[in-house]
């Protein structure tokens, strides 16, 4: 199934197109800057399979948890290809994605995965990820929170599995806890590959989103929005 991802939950960015076995990356490696690159972004990743963004059948986006501008920026566009192509919409969270990631790193697919995304102010936006395999992608999340980030270190229950790019704000306090397992760096970020996998395992379940509904998941409100 020709199918294009897009992940503008980070401030680095990417673009994929994905054909079978087939992938193509485009990275968006500015922060601020992924409206202004990622139409161009998509239409090379398609040409590089020898596609248009129009023939694609499913648009994957990732939905958070993220910044705001950043996830509406991608979740817009994603809309806007389904809108125009008529391809189906699958939304994927990067919690998810993380957490499959990192099972596969660490070698445990039976455990839960704590996930952690830097909600700035010092703070973690942590969730919990579970096995779950009444779930089409075996995967269940359980609803997040913010948290002070090392307070968020400290509450976790020995022999936990922590993820997310979160830690990088607990770099110096990570080997604190020996008796928990800390990710390889790699899996702390979604991995498109990953992100494409997920979606078409959700589309193959017959899942998908409505444009007209879907929404990101915000880390946190703007500021704007805070003030109000």
């Amino acid at each position: 199934m020709k199918t294009l991802a897009i992940d503008t939950s980070l401030p680095t960015g990417f673009v994929a197109a994905i054909d079978g076995d087939r992938i193509a990356v485009q990275t968006l490696p500015t922060a601020g800057e992924h409206a202004r690159l990622l139409a161009a972004a998509i239409a090379s990743a398609a040409a590089e399979l020898g596609w248009r963004p129009a023939s694609a059948e499913l648009v994957a986006v990732v939905r958070g948890p993220g910044s705001f501008t950043g996830l509406r920026v991608g979740v817009t566009a994603a809309k806007a290809l389904c809108w125009t192509t008529g391809s189906r919409l699958v939304s994927v969270s990067s919690c998810e994605v993380i957490a499959r990631s990192t099972a596969a790193a660490v070698g445990r697919h039976d455990s839960a995965v704590h996930v952690a995304f830097d909600a700035g102010r010092g703070e973690v936006y942590a969730t919990v990820v579970v096995p779950d395999p009444r779930s089409s992608t075996g995967w269940h999340i359980e609803p997040g929170t913010l948290a002070a980030a090392q307070a968020w270190l400290v509450g976790l229950p020995p022999d936990s599995i922590v993820s997310g790019p979160g830690l990088a704000l607990l770099a110096d306090s990570l080997g604190s806890r020996t008796d928990i397992v800390v990710a390889p760096q790699a899996a702390w970020t979604p991995a498109i590959a990953e992100i494409g996998r997920v979606a078409l395992l959700r589309a193959a379940a017959g899942e998908a989103d409505d444009p007209a509904t879907l929404v990101p998941d915000y880390i946190r409100l703007s500021y704007a929005d805070e003030k109000r």
